[in-house]
């Protein structure tokens, strides 16, 4: 009996070994999620030709975003690719009394690299977003759209399929730059 067992105790690990690949990529797959915050717009708009319009702009409105993505879990990082919706919000400005709003929505696409630490991974990301921004002043809108080069960094928490999800990105918008701070949820599924 204790000869089977000195040789069981080398199985063990060996088995434990064996499987090591398939748990480090147990985390590989689809996830959703979402995320509110803050966005801020900052454009240097310059002299205008129209008096009262400021040259220079910096606002803030509250901002959401949906997403969904698909997670490739390596020994080490994991990488992402992930595509969302973002509402940047409707911040105003104040032009001889007269309110003027401009609504940023915009569809991005991300690559994603994360560090996983234990519970908390740590992400940098790198895309694209198709942006569209509505201007509105006294019943009249105008849009101007365009495509653009976005960048962030991130943190997530969880244990399990669900995790929260705080970032930083920061969009380069033709000649403005649009940051958003967000707090948000994703959900993996197996």
């Amino acid at each position: 009996m204790r000869t089977l067992l000195k040789k069981t105790r080398f199985v063990y690990p060996l088995i434990a070994l064996a499987c090591a690949p398939l748990a480090a990529n147990a985390d590989s797959g689809f996830y959703i999620g979402g995320g509110v915050g803050a966005a801020t717009l900052e454009a240097n708009f310059g002299d205008t030709g129209i008096p009262g319009f400021p040259t220079d702009l910096d606002e803030d409105d509250t901002a959401y975003k949906l997403f969904a993505g698909y997670t490739f879990d390596l020994p080490s990082i994991d990488l992402a690719v992930e595509a969302g919706y973002l509402d940047l919000g409707g911040p105003g400005i104040d032009v001889l009394g007269t309110e003027v709003t401009l609504e940023s929505t915009g569809i991005n696409l991300w690559g994603i690299a994360a560090v996983e630490t234990g519970p908390i991974d740590l992400f940098a990301k790198l895309g694209y977003v198709s942006w569209d921004v509505e201007f509105s002043a006294l019943g009249s809108s105008t849009s101007e759209d365009g495509s653009d080069l976005g960048y962030g960094l991130g943190l997530s928490f969880g244990l399990g399929p669900i995790k929260v999800r705080g970032e930083y990105e920061v969009y380069d918008i033709e000649d403005a730059d649009v940051s958003m701070l967000s707090l948000g949820l994703t959900y993996q599924f197996d």
